[in-house]
């Protein structure tokens, strides 16, 4: 029955007796008898590959500035976060998820706005974060984070990294989409903590300064030493004679 079938097929036209009986042979001893076809026609459900899930945390900053307003407008205000519109233009393997924590300047953030970024930290299921920040107090708000004593053993295993940018990232030469992306790619190559990933470096918070003449975030090694001034003690006036 076999060989019927498979004489019926166009790839072994041509073929009779001695050498279709071969043929078949052939299919038989490699497994592709009747049944095995039939096995093989119902389609294989492979199991579905789980993505790294990556949560971004919006506080504002310089990278969401935007300059909405068409009319009576005369300043930056706080728009939607910056990273949507980056994702918007790459192809990311992840399951993202985008949440606020707050809009504000970096240097108005306050001790309550900083707690409620721990709380979004500690109680999110991802283990991967990346929080945009305004660089004029990011280093105080990753060591914040870090320091969180009480919160040691719900942080332990997350990876956090802070980023921002030196530029809007509505402007076309901005810092932003490379930042973002540093801060991506170090959530695999780094063992859980908080980092800084800022000007194509990616740090432990503790190990980063700020540069306040270029503004660049650099290791506390590489920060130029400050001169020791040596106060020399003034004379003191003679005194007068009585």
């Amino acid at each position: 029955e076999a060989s019927e079938d498979i004489s019926t097929m166009s790839w072994a036209k041509g073929l009779s007796g001695a050498g279709l009986d071969e043929l078949n042979q052939i299919l038989r001893r490699e497994g592709f008898d009747d049944e095995a076809k039939a096995q093989g026609s119902q389609r294989v459900v492979k199991p579905k590959r789980k993505r790294r899930r990556i949560l971004f945390i919006q506080t504002g900053g310089t990278i969401d500035k935007d300059y909405p307003r068409k009319t009576m407008g005369y300043a930056f205000e706080m728009g939607q976060a910056a990273v949507r519109r980056i994702l918007q233009k790459v192809d990311v393997d992840y399951d993202v998820k985008v949440v606020t924590a707050c809009r504000k300047d970096s240097t108005k953030m306050n001790v309550k706005d900083r707690t409620t970024i721990l709380k979004i930290c500690v109680q999110c299921p991802q283990r991967h974060i990346v929080l945009t920040h305004g660089t004029d107090t990011m280093l105080q708000t990753a060591k914040f984070i870090g320091d969180a004593v009480k919160f040691k053993k719900r942080l332990k295993g997350k990876v956090i990294v802070f980023t921002g940018a030196m530029r809007p990232e509505k402007f076309s030469d901005s810092d932003a989409m490379f930042n973002v992306g540093v801060a991506v790619g170090a959530l695999d190559a780094c063992k859980p903590g908080v980092y800084v990933a800022m000007n194509g470096r990616i740090r432990e918070y503790k190990s980063v300064k700020r540069d306040l003449k270029s503004g660049m975030f650099l290791p506390k090694e590489q920060l130029p030493k400050k001169k020791k001034t040596v106060t020399r003690k003034k004379p003191l006036a003679p005194r007068a004679r009585l």
